[in-house]
Protein backbone atom coordinates (compact mmCIF):
# COMPACT_ATOMS: atom_id res chain seq x y z
CA UNK A 1 0.00 0.00 0.00
CA UNK A 2 2.88 2.78 0.86
CA UNK A 3 4.39 2.19 -2.35
CA UNK A 4 1.19 2.53 -3.94
CA UNK A 5 0.63 5.67 -2.02
CA UNK A 6 4.19 7.02 -2.94
CA UNK A 7 3.78 6.14 -6.57
CA UNK A 8 0.27 8.20 -6.76
CA UNK A 9 1.96 10.96 -5.17
CA UNK A 10 4.93 10.97 -7.40
CA UNK A 11 2.60 10.70 -10.16
CA UNK A 12 0.53 13.93 -8.86
CA UNK A 13 3.57 15.81 -8.54
CA UNK A 14 5.13 14.98 -12.05
CA UNK A 15 8.08 13.88 -10.47
CA UNK A 16 9.15 10.19 -11.01
CA UNK A 17 10.66 7.70 -8.98
CA UNK A 18 14.39 8.05 -10.06
CA UNK A 19 13.84 12.07 -8.95
CA UNK A 20 13.06 10.96 -5.42
CA UNK A 21 16.38 10.57 -3.50
CA UNK A 22 16.59 8.41 0.02
CA UNK A 23 17.55 10.37 2.91
CA UNK A 24 21.41 9.56 3.56
CA UNK A 25 22.21 6.79 5.98
CA UNK A 26 23.61 7.53 9.33
CA UNK A 27 26.25 4.83 8.02
CA UNK A 28 27.12 7.51 5.40
CA UNK A 29 26.45 10.78 7.04
CA UNK A 30 29.47 9.45 9.29
CA UNK A 31 31.72 8.53 6.32
CA UNK A 32 31.45 4.69 6.43
CA UNK A 33 33.54 2.21 7.04
CA UNK A 34 36.57 4.48 7.02
CA UNK A 35 34.69 6.20 10.38
CA UNK A 36 32.99 2.77 11.42
CA UNK A 37 36.68 1.80 11.49
CA UNK A 38 37.76 4.66 13.38
CA UNK A 39 35.34 4.19 15.83
CA UNK A 40 36.49 0.42 16.38
CA UNK A 41 40.17 1.93 16.52
CA UNK A 42 39.31 4.33 18.79
CA UNK A 43 37.36 2.53 21.30
CA UNK A 44 39.13 -0.75 21.82
CA UNK A 45 42.03 1.21 23.80
CA UNK A 46 39.67 2.60 25.75
CA UNK A 47 37.56 -0.09 26.97
CA UNK A 48 39.96 -2.54 27.50
CA UNK A 49 42.09 0.29 29.82
CA UNK A 50 38.45 1.18 31.56
CA UNK A 51 38.93 -0.34 34.96
CA UNK A 52 34.74 0.03 35.08
CA UNK A 53 34.36 -2.59 32.24
CA UNK A 54 37.55 -4.09 31.15
CA UNK A 55 37.13 -7.27 33.06
CA UNK A 56 34.73 -8.33 30.65
CA UNK A 57 37.14 -8.04 27.70
CA UNK A 58 39.85 -9.27 29.39
CA UNK A 59 39.77 -13.03 27.50
CA UNK A 60 39.33 -10.62 23.84
CA UNK A 61 42.26 -8.72 25.28
CA UNK A 62 44.49 -11.64 25.92
CA UNK A 63 45.18 -12.57 22.52
CA UNK A 64 45.40 -10.72 19.24
CA UNK A 65 43.58 -13.33 17.67
CA UNK A 66 40.96 -13.11 19.49
CA UNK A 67 41.02 -8.90 19.67
CA UNK A 68 40.98 -8.84 16.17
CA UNK A 69 38.14 -11.41 15.82
CA UNK A 70 35.87 -8.92 18.54
CA UNK A 71 36.96 -6.06 16.80
CA UNK A 72 35.66 -7.21 13.52
CA UNK A 73 32.60 -8.27 15.19
CA UNK A 74 31.99 -4.62 16.47
CA UNK A 75 33.16 -2.87 13.23
CA UNK A 76 29.96 -5.20 11.73
CA UNK A 77 27.56 -4.31 14.20
CA UNK A 78 28.37 -0.82 13.88
CA UNK A 79 28.44 -0.84 10.55
CA UNK A 80 24.65 -2.75 10.61
CA UNK A 81 23.05 -0.84 12.85
CA UNK A 82 23.31 2.46 11.20
CA UNK A 83 22.54 1.22 7.55
CA UNK A 84 25.74 -0.22 6.60
CA UNK A 85 25.81 -2.88 4.09
CA UNK A 86 27.92 -5.39 6.65
CA UNK A 87 26.19 -7.93 8.41
CA UNK A 88 26.54 -8.46 12.01
CA UNK A 89 26.10 -12.57 12.75
CA UNK A 90 25.91 -12.83 16.42
CA UNK A 91 23.11 -12.65 19.13
CA UNK A 92 23.35 -9.86 21.55
CA UNK A 93 21.52 -11.88 23.94
CA UNK A 94 23.24 -15.00 23.78
CA UNK A 95 26.52 -12.78 23.76
CA UNK A 96 26.00 -11.65 27.00
CA UNK A 97 23.96 -14.12 28.79
CA UNK A 98 25.72 -14.80 32.05
CA UNK A 99 28.16 -12.19 32.49
CA UNK A 100 26.18 -10.45 34.81
CA UNK A 101 26.75 -7.26 33.15
CA UNK A 102 25.26 -4.85 35.05
CA UNK A 103 23.15 -0.92 34.37
CA UNK A 104 26.58 0.81 35.82
CA UNK A 105 29.00 -1.02 33.31
CA UNK A 106 26.82 -0.27 30.50
CA UNK A 107 26.73 3.75 31.07
CA UNK A 108 30.72 3.20 31.37
CA UNK A 109 30.73 1.36 28.02
CA UNK A 110 28.31 4.35 26.95
CA UNK A 111 30.42 6.64 28.18
CA UNK A 112 33.80 5.27 26.30
CA UNK A 113 31.80 5.06 23.21
CA UNK A 114 30.37 8.61 23.41
CA UNK A 115 34.20 10.52 24.49
CA UNK A 116 35.63 8.40 21.09
CA UNK A 117 32.67 9.78 19.28
CA UNK A 118 33.95 13.77 20.71
CA UNK A 119 37.25 12.40 20.15
CA UNK A 120 36.70 12.04 16.25
CA UNK A 121 34.80 14.89 16.16
CA UNK A 122 31.63 13.37 15.17
CA UNK A 123 28.62 15.88 14.60
CA UNK A 124 26.41 16.22 17.30
CA UNK A 125 23.18 14.79 15.50
CA UNK A 126 25.11 12.29 14.10
CA UNK A 127 26.76 11.27 17.53
CA UNK A 128 22.82 11.56 19.32
CA UNK A 129 21.47 9.10 16.57
CA UNK A 130 24.58 6.82 17.83
CA UNK A 131 24.06 6.89 21.09
CA UNK A 132 20.53 6.54 20.61
CA UNK A 133 20.95 2.90 18.97
CA UNK A 134 23.26 2.58 21.50
CA UNK A 135 20.51 2.81 24.12
CA UNK A 136 18.32 0.19 22.07
CA UNK A 137 20.96 -2.59 22.75
CA UNK A 138 20.73 -2.12 26.49
CA UNK A 139 18.06 -4.95 27.21
CA UNK A 140 20.46 -7.21 25.17
CA UNK A 141 23.34 -6.72 27.36
CA UNK A 142 22.44 -5.77 31.06
CA UNK A 143 22.18 -8.78 32.89
CA UNK A 144 21.96 -8.14 36.11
Amino acid sequence: MRNWLVAGMLALSGASGAEVERPASLFERLGGMPAVQAVVDDLWPRIVSDTRINKWFAEAAAKPERAAAYRSKLADLLCQATGGPCHYSGDMVAVHAGHAITAEAFAAMTGDIEATLDHLKVPAREKAEALALLGTLKPAVVTK
